[in-house]
């Protein structure tokens, strides 16, 4: 394998309110080869980072845009000043010439958890705020993200995992949740904030409620680990209900 650092093309840091995501991002050209179809490599970031990022993702094209060829780069090792990938050609199973190919990534420091190309966190996963949708979502605005949108069982089950197993419950039997997605009490259809279908399922008992056309926001009601009521799952309240909740916000990945 070989591997040459060629030249440094782009490079952005951004480090903006204390409970947003570090981010950072550049662009940079190497020269590959391989003996076989994958191939690994250390891509530095050529920038000071205060702590070894949480989570790292990164793309990889032929620098030469009339080439054809197509990479999978997985992340197998960060580290403060570079991360280790490996670098596979698809549809190629033999070894392949050297190729200058532009590496994309994108860096993040944060409190909390990738789905998908999602972080999804908790500004403060103990503090409880008395405020209704709108304000819910302001306030993951104002940090740089926007409420979660729940897309199928599967993220439901991550999602709702994620919070019974971080949120502080203290005291609390239960804690409540905003979430971004609507239902229409009239189609019976959940709707998520971009507009496409969300999650019909997994509701707390005798939801969703019909009978206030004002019950258009999806609330996530979650249970400790250690209980095992039946009383948890979604739910649908007007947006305008002011509710003790624990903030939860999303961001997509760059």
């Amino acid at each position: 394998m070989k591997c040459v650092w060629f030249v440094l093309l782009v490079q952005v840091m951004s480090a903006v309110g204390s409970h947003r995501s570090l981010t950072g991002k550049g662009s940079i050209e190497i020269y590959l080869s391989s003996k076989n179809a994958k191939t690994r490599a250390e891509i530095p970031y050529r920038m000071c980072l205060p702590k070894v990022p949480d989570y790292v993702n990164a793309t990889a094209k032929p620098s030469n845009p009339s080439l054809p060829d197509k990479f999978n780069v997985t992340i197998l090792e960060i580290k403060r000043g570079t991360f280790v990938a490996e670098f596979e050609l698809i549809e190629q199973t033999t070894e392949w010439d050297t190729m200058r190919i532009t590496v994309d990534w994108s860096s993040y420091t944060f409190n909390g958890m990738v789905y998908q190309n999602l972080i999804i966190w908790f500004p403060d996963d103990a503090d409880r705020k008395y405020i209704n949708g709108h304000t819910s979502s302001k306030n993951c605005i104002d940090n740089g993200g926007r409420l979660v949108d729940i897309v199928d069982k599967a993220m439901y089950d991550v999602v709702y995992n994620y919070c019974r197993d971080t949120v502080v419950f203290g005291s609390d039997d239960f804690v409540r949740i905003w979430l971004g997605s609507s239902y229409n009490t009239t189609t019976d259809i959940v709707t998520q904030s971009n507009g496409k279908p969300g999650y019909h399922g997994d509701w707390y008992p005798d939801f969703p409620t019909r009978v206030s056309e004002t019950s258009t926001r999806l609330f996530l009601f979650v249970i400790p680990p250690s209980s095992t009521s039946k009383y948890h799952g979604l739910l649908n309240y007007p947006p305008t209900l002011k509710s003790a909740v624990v903030q939860l916000c999303s961001t997509n990945l760059m």
